[in-house]
């Protein structure tokens, strides 16, 4: 049989990759199910065959085999065909059976039954269930009938038979009827065998006790039989019965619940009963009990009865809740409830519970209930569910809202984007150009690739190299570049801006040069020459230069809508005529420009009607709104004199400006490509001064070329003008020309004829009609009649159109409108809607209908968040109270905001919809400038209104000041002049309220939900997107004077997610109110900030600039970030703290890189104003290490050319900035600084500019001064000069940005910027290289300690006598400079080493400390023990002596025993013999050794330290020292307070002085340790050691000044110590003794002389013993190399491993907090908070044990392998060198040795005179020796490595604990104020002491002065706040000012944050009792612990542990000591 199996994944979800998911998805979307699912696993195709499609096949078996085989193949996953033949045998069995079962005869059901009940066991044993029995036999009609006719024949049977019956019958049909659904006659049957048995019986159970009591006693009975039985069928009839009387037993007590009307408890059981199979309906289990399911109901029955109980005596909805819960959840089984039975469930409880269901369940089913269809749902439900039972209901209703509010979100931002059907006038699509001539052009200029309009503000709104090079175009490509740079900063000279080739225009200037000089030459001899012959042929056709227009032109025709709009805003600002008609150049299709000209606002001001009127009518309009005359010039034919567009010059410019480019100006010429037909607009606007041309604003139109040639165009132009001037000749005869003027003439519109040819004005002028002659007249006098004629015309008109008016005339002629395109024309519609909604509501009312998140929520919020920065303490209220009501407070602010923001109005709705959706950033551009056109239009006209209020009331109350300044009117006009102000802002709104909106929902949504959703940070991206787009984005808000930091944060982090972490350099600009600060940004970096009168920014914006890519490298930067920001000293802001402009000085500054002091003219009061605030915030970054650079910019002061006509204003800048940088250092008390140069570097010559007025004359008209914008393309080339000159480390990236705005401000709330500001970056920086530091010096450590091991081998195998430092010192110094490489490196090319370099050389420093000290270390402990080796050499010259005597005598010995072979029995009784009188003449020698008296030299030591104190002989006398117990009114002495009363001894001084006493315990333990160590004999030096230990500890005691030592104390304890100690020496002096007594050593000794004597007599079967000897001194010494090896290499992975140990201090510290929360033991925490040195060793040492225990033992193992290979390989390799050198040599014995024990060098410890014994051998076959040495080494291996597994952890602990000990004990100064630990990795650091989080100061036990209640505030909320605290000398501090206290207090860097760990409020609140008991203090008044605090739970506070990264939040480190007294606070 063939098969092919192949493989398809079907059905559920596409990327499911496992069953799970797979499962998942199916049960999530039914719509492809292709796979039946039976429940615990899928069905494989080949059971299916076998079990539902035998028939279909020849061999099913065969068919499935072959399937299951392909399966595994294909796969590689093991798969069983399940009982595939037994299935086939059991199948043909039961058919047999069931056809037999019809001719079965009910007259005999007993043997038939047993046949049954055979066929049962049979099919479960063979199919392993009754899946057979229930799903085939039963569903038999013929077995029914016989079980029915069976039961019917019963019931007339006898009792004994119908007893027998009924028990068969149960155990054929119980619990497997109930899952067969075609049998609905085996429910009667099953009623009637319980009926009839319960009858007999007479049960009736009414009490839950009652049941629980049978049920225990069936679950006991059940298992009894379990234990004793091992037959199944016992067990399994024992089982029926339990689930018989447990079923019989639970129905009638539920049946009685229902009864008596008590459905929650019978819904509670039943579910239960239901988690272990119960059938609600059938009344009876599914499956048999066993003891599992009995225990399960009796213990979930009795907890769940209990618990229930509890809660309704409590809260009926927290029982119903737990009543639901335990119905949904309660199971006997692993497998969870299905979601089937979930629904069951719950639908159960709905109809039995009904009404009585509580409004909370209620609310939670109905809000939760509906839709249940994926797993998630019902984890939602069950969750709520539990909250519900904790009594959380309104935790329950805000994630009900949440769980809304996500849904919306949702739907809102993950619908999907409908796909854009393409069209035609889409800016991509290319076109061909067919207009030769035009393309010519287009690829002349470099711009044939943007056309048409594809040239966006990304392509050339860069900062571009000519940017810095103000260079002149080097060819024509470059022109519209050159172009619009100069356009960006209004320089109008961009209209001369062309290229020529110099050679041309040489040759045309000097046509024939000639070398005759004095060449006689008549003047007039060419003047009847034809002129069209060239002079010059070569200069023949020269190629003109681009004409200035056409280059204009060029560039609109590429331009996409929006850099055109850009474009002729700007000309409009140069005071250029616009193109409003633009014909196609390649069609005939004209173009109406609307939207282009829609921003272009104008000003003026209409003259007086009446010399009585004391204010003319100001104006600010959008143009293409404004209605007005229009006056059209026209020319009809050619070849004037006169040129239209100079006439139309002179009318609207004194100046004579070219507002429309004609034949005079400068670079124009004959041929303009692309001007023909274009019609141009341009506004006169009055300035309200009498020599105005016009009084009112009128519209000037001209059409460029013959209008005869433009129909449609002249057609256009007689529609919308209110007045036609046409340009024509009377003697021209042209008849077309002329129809063309006498159809103006007849029209009814008034008409002016300029005549070219005529001189005068002509008579029979009409009303309407003007006859005006141009030849020869004067161009004054021409002008002033023209513009009367033009105003006497306009007077009688009266007809006035705005754009809008015009572009509908435009559409009705069949002209393109820019606007109609589809995308503008899609955004404009959705604009409009939005302004639907808005016009329906009062404009002082729609920021809080639509807006409602921004106002007083909003400001109430800042509001309270400031308050955390000033915190002070009221009435009985701590400032810890206060703090968290305040959070409280901001928590339900923004919950109210959330109340507010959603549902989503339909305002923020459509907003967020269309800026989320739109994937085309163009298209959000328009809608936002439709959007803020529209807003605009519809708040200005109100906002004028309140504006002309708001001047009328200043000017009376100005008046009321001068007439009578104490009235009471000034006070109420003052209060309406607020309201009036307060209106203005809520009637503002614009673009930027809007994103506002978006960021204050973003805010509120971060802040108030528990969990983050990925949906939230949909909102930072729109604003992220809209920032790279262009858009200025809100930094601060102006309103309300706040930066919103977790939205500003959030929009960075989305700018850095979409760009990639760029750098940028940051441009922010200060100055005065109106100074020009955005209208210089705006012309620099051509931006788009907000310019208008008055307080045009309020705030902060900020808006990008991208760098142009060749460009970046140079600079160094990707993007510049520039920061636009409100005026300083606002009148409107007078009221507020003068305070806050310093502030807002110090948070720009700060921000900036380069920071534009803008200073409005020269006035010396304004200078002094905006210097002051500059010099003090530079004053300020200098201390907080941020260098920022300043330009001064004077605008307005006049023509200045030359820096020396400027000197005298620079000297003068200069020095009034060293006055007020004096002044400003004594008051930020810098003493350093005294002039302004010692603060910034400064250049008055080259860092101040002065800049010429804004306009070249009088606006409105006036252009902008070319003088200005050559001012400001010097500043801009200054700017980008200096931010090259930078230093790297300066310029930031996004995610520095974001950082440091975050510092910056939170140190600007604290209104104490140097004393608050944290450096985030620098500490993220820090925090790595302190982590990078600890790596380079463990290498260091582990490298010397390598050294150090192989130098004391040396020296104890005698090879070096003299430590000669050079030796070790010059492999320390190699790898020493290696790991400066590293640290090179590092500081080099880390991303952040700009910032890295000014730690260098302090690290450096400390490298070389680290250095010399290890190579310090090594030398004290090398030449300690060359010093002890010799004084050792005289005992062991004598040992010596000793030896080789009693040598002699055994080789003596040997010789008279030589030829004799005796047994090695008899060779040691021979020695033996002669042993004892060998040892006793030795001994018989030695003088008699003088012990030392212990005890009297200790008593002399102590009497001779304590001389000055009486009775000392008495008190040695009493006392014995055996014991010491510090009695505090014996040892200590309380000191005065406040020199009069005496003090109380507090429980933190009790704890102090234990600490003191254990430490001097653990240092007299520890030294006393060492000296044992040593090995050496007893000196009586080292009791003075313990009185050194003694008075050290005891002067550095902490005592605070609140106590001393007695001198009692002293000399308890050093009684004491003495005693122990004495005793130790006596131990000490008694084993030197034995080691070094010669009898001792020669015994110990005894078998090496043995193994001499042994050899000797041996001869040549001595090579063997000689091995084993040698093997046997080897071994010792490679057990403790191995320990050697092995205490590093553990030590070092132990640090690599344990996430404690493997960061910085930091670090350690978190995981030192997790692990005593997870163990909540309070003496851990005790000694953790008083001793943590102590504690940290403890806590390294409890990690040493479980790694050697436990996790670390295969890890041991390698290294013990890696350790004995080398040992192997250094042992193996000097037995082969030393024996090829022996061989070479021939040398001795005693040679070999000598070059054995060279070869193992530093290896191992060998000395060679431990090997005297065996030198005198003779061995002369080496092969065989060097034979032996091998193959004894691995045997020798073995059993070092035996004897290393043998040893404990303990005995290995120690050293490894040293080692890490020293490598990372860092500083272990504590906080003075709350015992917090500083983390510097470093233990004698530089700087202050700091702690990332400081903890409640009740951790340790401070309390209020004059109370017992303790102090609960955190030392960050105490700087913050304005209470004090005293000290011993009364002296009272404020806590903002701690440095002040000196001593402890001035090492510690504190800065306000008010933020903190819920750690250690999780802490005091969980350990409250205990501390109280320890502190003898309470918990009350301004002690109380605050609510908040008591809701952490212990998972919140590890969560928000091991969330916080501690280089994000705090300072940078400086680190400390020093300790303080009591605090008093006020």
């Amino acid at each position: 049989m063939k098969i092919q199996l192949c493989m398809a994944q079907t059905g559920g979800p596409p990327e499911a990759n496992g069953l799970l998911q797979w499962k998942a998805g199916l049960v999530a979307s039914n719509q492809t199910w292709c796979v039946i699912d039976r429940g615990l696993q899928l069905v494989p195709v080949w059971d299916i065959i076998l079990s539902s499609h035998r028939s279909d096949f020849k061999d099913p078996l065969q068919l499935a085999t072959c399937l299951k085989d392909s399966y595994t193949a294909l796969t590689g996953i093991t798969a069983q065909i399940n009982d595939g033949e037994e299935l086939l045998s059991v199948g043909k069995e039961e058919r047999l059976f069931l056809d037999d079962v019809k001719s079965w005869d009910i007259s005999d059901p007993e043997e038939h039954l047993k046949k049954l009940i055979n066929i049962t066991q049979l099919l479960s044993q063979e199919t392993k269930s009754f899946d057979t029995w229930t799903n085939i036999c039963l569903t038999d009609l013929d077995l029914q009938n016989f079980l029915v006719n069976t039961a019917n024949f019963c019931k007339k049977s006898s009792i004994y038979e119908a007893t027998f019956i009924k028990s068969e019958l149960r155990r054929l049909l119980y619990p497997h009827r109930s899952r067969v659904t075609n049998f609905p006659q085996a429910h009667s049957i099953m009623q009637w065998i319980l009926q009839s048995e319960s009858e007999q019986e007479h049960i009736n159970i009414s009490q839950f006790s009652e049941f629980i009591k049978i049920l225990n006693v069936t679950k006991n009975e059940l298992m009894a039989v379990t234990a004793k039985s091992e037959s199944p069928e016992i067990v399994e009839e024992a089982q029926r019965k339990a689930t018989y009387e447990v079923s019989f037993s639970l129905g009638c007590l539920l049946n009685y619940l229902r009864e008596q009307g008590q459905p929650d408890t019978w819904l509670l059981l039943l579910s239960i009963a239901a988690g272990a199979g119960y059938h609600v309906v059938n009344n009876t289990f599914r499956y048999l009990l066993g003891c599992d399911e009995l225990d399960f109901l009796l213990t979930e029955m009795q907890t769940a009865q209990d618990k229930y109980q509890e809660l309704k005596s409590i809260c009926s909805y927290r029982a119903q809740g737990f009543l639901v819960l335990t119905g949904l959840t309660a199971t006997v089984r692993d497998t969870a409830v299905s979601l089937e039975e979930k629904t069951q469930c719950l639908a159960l409880i709905r109809h039995h519970m009904g009404q009585s269901l509580s409004k909370e369940v209620v609310h939670v089913l109905t809000k939760l209930g509906e839709k249940l269809e994926k797993p998630d749902d019902w984890e939602n439900l069950e969750k709520n569910l539990r909250l519900l039972i904790d009594g959380k209901y309104e935790a329950i209703v805000f994630s009900l809202q949440m769980g809304e509010v996500k849904k919306q979100l949702q739907n809102l931002f993950h619908e999907k984007k409908q796909p854009r059907e393409p069209h035609d006038n889409e800016n991509s699509k290319s076109e061909v150009i067919e207009n030769g001539a035009f393309l010519e052009l287009l690829q002349r200029l470099g711009l044939e690739h943007y056309y048409p309009k594809r040239m966006s503000k990304a392509n050339f709104h860069l900062i571009h190299k000519t940017s810095v090079y103000n260079t002149q175009p080097r060819s024509e490509r470059e022109l519209p570049f050159y172009f619009l740079q100069k356009l960006m900063v209004l320089d109008y000279r961009l209209r001369y801006l062309v290229l020529k080739d110099e050679a041309n225009i040489e040759s045309q200037v000097y046509p024939e040069a000639s070398n005759q000089e004095n060449e006689a030459c008549d003047p007039y001899e060419y003047i009847f020459e034809d002129s069209d012959n060239p002079t010059n042929p070569s200069a023949t056709n020269p190629r003109p230069h681009i004409h200035p227009m056409d280059i204009q032109m060029a560039v609109l025709h590429c331009a996409d809508d929006f850099v055109r709009q850009y474009i002729l805003t700007k000309l409009s600002i140069c005071q250029f005529a616009l193109p409003l008609l633009i014909p196609n150049p390649c069609n005939s299709q004209i173009e109406f420009s609307l939207w282009s000209l829609s921003q272009i606002r104008k000003s003026w001001q209409e003259a007086k009607k009446s010399p009585k009127e004391e204010k003319t009518n100001y104006n600010n309009q959008q143009m293409c709104h404004v209605s007005t005359p229009i006056v059209s010039f026209i020319r009809v034919g050619n070849g004037f004199s006169a040129s239209k567009s100079q006439i139309m010059n002179c009318l609207l410019s004194k100046r004579k400006h070219d507002v429309f480019f004609h034949r005079h100006c400068r670079e124009s010429r004959k041929d303009c490509l692309l001007m023909e037909g274009v019609v141009e607009v341009c506004w006169f606007c009055p300035g309200g001064e009498d020599d105005d041309g016009f009084d009112n604003c009128l519209t000037f139109i001209n059409l460029h070329g013959d209008a005869r040639e433009h129909e449609k165009q002249l057609t256009f132009l007689q529609e919308v003008s209110s007045l036609i001037v046409v340009l024509m000749s009377i003697s021209d005869d042209n008849k077309e020309n002329q129809k063309v003027v006498r159809d103006l003439w007849q029209s009814s519109k008034p008409l002016i004829c300029l005549l070219d040819d005529k001189e005068r004005t002509m008579a029979n002028n009409s009303v309407q009609r003007v006859k005006i002659g141009l030849r020869n007249r004067n161009e004054a006098e021409l002008t002033q009649e023209l513009t009367t004629t033009i105003k006497r015309f306009l007077e009688l008109s009266g007809t006035a159109l705005n754009l809008e008016d015009c572009a509908q005339i435009a559409r009705k002629q069949g002209f393109l409108i820019d606007e109609d395109q589809r995308d503008c024309k899609e955004a404009k519609e959705k604009a409009e809607v939005l302004m639907a909604l808005l016009r329906d509501t009062k404009i002082s009312q729609m920021k809080e209908s639509f807006l409602p998140l921004q106002g007083e929520l909003w400001h109430r919020w800042c509001r309270k968040d400031k308050e955390l920065y000033h915190l002070r303490e009221k009435g009985n209220r701590s400032i810890e109270q206060q703090k968290s009501e305040t959070e409280t407070d901001k928590q339900n602010i923004r919950h109210q905001q959330l109340n507010r923001a959603f549902p989503l109005n339909d305002l923020m709705q459509c907003v967020l919809e269309i800026l989320k959706k739109q994937s085309k950033t163009l298209t959000k551009l328009y809608f936002l400038q439709w959007l803020s056109m529209f807003l605009d239009n519809l708040t200005t006209g109100h906002l004028e209104k309140l504006n002309e209020k708001t001047k009328t009331l200043w000017s009376q109350i100005q008046t009321e000041k001068q007439n009578a300044p104490k009235r009471n009117n000034l006070e109420e006009w003052q209060n309406e002049i607020e309201a009036i102000s307060a209106e203005i802002t809520n009637c503002t709104l614009g673009i930027e309220q809007l994103l506002r909106e978006v960021g204050q929902i973003y805010e509120a949504l971060e802040e108030a939900s528990p969990t983050k959703d990925v949906l939230f940070l949909s909102f930072p991206q729109i604003a992220a997107e809209l920032m790279i787009a262009g858009v200025p984005i809100e930094l601060m808000d102006g309103d309300a004077s706040y930066v919103p930091l977790k939205w500003v944060a959030a929009v960075f982090d989305k700018v850095a997610e979409k760009l990639g972490d760029k750098r940028l350099f940051v441009l922010s600009v200060l100055g005065l109110q109106s100074s020009g600060k955005s209208t210089l940004l705006n012309a620099l970096f051509g931006l788009q900030f907000t310019v208008s009168a008055g307080r045009c920014t309020r705030g902060a914006y900020m808006q990008l600039l991208k760098v142009e890519e060749t460009f970046m490298d140079e600079l160094g930067f990707d993007f510049m970030l520039i920061v636009d920001t409100e005026g300083l000293r606002a009148p409107e802001l007078s009221n507020i703290s003068q305070n806050r402009d310093n502030e807002l000085a110090s948070f720009v500054i700060g921000l900036g890189n380069l920071t534009l002091i803008n200073i409005f003219g020269e006035n010396p009061s304004e200078m002094q104003d905006i210097l002051q605030i500059a010099v003090q915030a530079f004053l300020r970054m200098k201390q907080v290490k941020i260098s920022p650079r300043c330009f001064f910019i004077h605008q307005n002061v006049g023509e200045v050319t030359a820096k020396d006509q400027t000197m005298e204003g620079r000297r003068r800048l200069e020095q009034k900035l060293d006055e007020i940088t004096a002044t400003a250092a004594e008051q930020e008390q810098c003493s350093d600084v005294t002039h302004f140069s010692d603060v910034i570097k400064f250049d008055a010559n080259t860092h101040v500019y002065y800049f010429a007025h804004l306009w070249d004359g009088n606006p409105p008209m006036a252009p902008p001064n070319p003088r200005y914008s050559h001012n400001v393309q010097e500043l801009k080339s200054r700017i980008l000069e200096t931010a090259k000159e930078k230093n790297s480390r300066s310029i930031m990236k996004i995610s520095d940005v974001k950082f440091r705005v975050q510092d910056l401000w939170r140190a600007w709330l604290t209104e104490n910027f140097i004393f608050s500001f944290r450096n985030t970056r620098e500490v993220m920086a820090m925090r790595k290289l302190e982590t990078m530091y600890n790596n380079w010096t463990w290498e260091l450590r582990s490298h010397v300690l390598s050294l150090q091991n192989k130098l004391v081998n040396q020296i104890q195998n005698g090879k070096i006598q003299t430590f000669r430092t050079s030796t070790f010192e010059a492999p320390v110094t190699e790898k020493y400079e290696a790991i400066k490489q590293e640290l090179e490196k590092y500081f080099n090319e880390d991303p952040d080493s700009e910032i890295l370099v000014q730690w260098k050389a302090n690290f450096e420093h400390k490298l070389i400390i680290l250095k010399e000290a290890l190579i310090s270390d090594s030398q004290r402990k090398a030449n300690e023990l060359i010093s002890f080796k010799k004084g050792q050499e005289e005992l062991d010259n004598q040992m010596s002596g000793y030896e080789k005597e009693l040598l002699e005598r055994s080789r003596e010995l040997a010789l008279t025993v030589e030829d004799k072979q005796l047994s090695e029995e008899e060779l040691r009784g021979k020695f033996d013999q002669l042993w004892k009188k060998w040892v006793y003449d030795v001994s018989s020698t030695l003088p008699p050794i003088t012990k030392p008296d212990i005890d009297v030299d200790s008593e002399d030591i102590l009497l001779n330290h304590f001389k000055q104190e009486k009775n000392m002989g008495d008190i040695l006398k009493r006392s014995s020292g055996e014991k010491f117990q510090i009695t505090y009114e014996k040892h200590v002495k309380m000191t005065k307070k406040y020199f009069v009363l005496k003090r109380q001894l507090e429980v933190s001084d009790k704890e102090s002085i234990k600490m003191t006493t254990d430490r001097i315990l653990s240092r007299f333990t520890e030294t006393i340790n060492n000296i044992q160590k040593q090995q050496r004999d007893y000196n009586p030096s080292y009791f003075h050691e313990i009185l050194r230990i003694i008075d050290e500890e005891v002067k550095s005691a902490p005592t605070g000044e609140r106590y001393t030592f007695t001198s009692d104390y002293k000399i308890d304890l050093t009684l004491h110590l003495f005693q122990r100690a004495s005793k130790k020496f006596n131990e000490m002096h008694e084993a030197f003794k034995r080691a070094n007594d010669p009898v001792n050593y020669l015994q110990s000794k005894k078998d090496d002389f043995f193994m001499s004597f042994k050899i000797s007599c041996q001869g040549a079967t001595s090579i063997k013993t000689f091995v084993d000897f040698l093997w046997e001194k080897l071994t010792p010494a490679i057990s403790i190399t191995i320990r050697k090896k092995m205490v590093p290499n553990i030590a070092g992975d132990i640090r690599a491993t344990c996430p404690a140990f493997n960061g910085n201090r930091a670090n350690l510290e978190k995981h030192i907090l997790i692990s005593l929360a997870e163990e909540e033991n309070f003496d851990n925490y005790w000694q953790y908070i008083h001793d943590p040195d102590l504690f940290f060793r403890n806590y390294i040492k409890s990690h040493i044990e479980r790694y050697c225990s436990d996790i670390g033992r295969e890890k041991m193992k390698t290294f013990l392998q890696v350790s004995l290979d080398d040992i192997k390989n250094a042992i193996l390799s000097a037995i082969h060198e030393s024996i090829a050198l022996a061989v070479d040599k021939s040398s001795t014995v005693s040679e070999w040795l000598v070059l054995f024990c060279d070869h193992l060098g530093s290896n191992l410890i060998f000395p060679r005179k431990d090997l005297i014994s065996i030198e005198h051998q003779e061995i002369k076959d080496t092969e065989f020796l060097k034979k032996a040495m091998t193959e004894a080494l691995d045997p020798a291996m073995k059993r070092a490595e035996q004897n290393y597994l043998s040893m404990s952890a303990e005995k290995m602990a120690p050293e490894i604990e040293e080692m890490l000990s020293k490598h990372l004990g860092g500083c272990w100064k504590q906080c003075p104020f709350c015992k917090a630990i500083c983390t510097n990795t470093l233990p004698a650091h530089d700087g202050d002491h700091s702690v990332p989080f400081h903890r409640s100061q009740a951790v340790s036990g401070w309390k209020r002065v004059g109370t017992d209640h303790f102090a609960i505030e955190f030392c960050t909320s105490n700087v913050a706040s304005d209470c004090f605290f005293i000290l011993e000398d009364v002296q009272k501090y404020p806590y903002k000012n701690y440095r002040q206290a000196g001593g402890e207090y001035a090492t510690w860097s504190i800065t306000p944050d008010s933020s903190t760990q819920p750690y250690w409020k999780w802490f005091v609140c969980h350990f409250r009792s205990k501390l109280e008991e320890r502190y003898q203090l309470k918990f009350i008044g301004t002690g109380e612990i605050p609510d908040a605090w008591t809701k952490i739970t212990k998972q919140n506070a590890l969560d928000e542990l091991k969330k916080q990264q501690y280089s994000m939040t705090t300072k940078k480190p400086q680190y400390l000591n020093k300790k303080v007294t009591e605090p008093e606070q006020s």
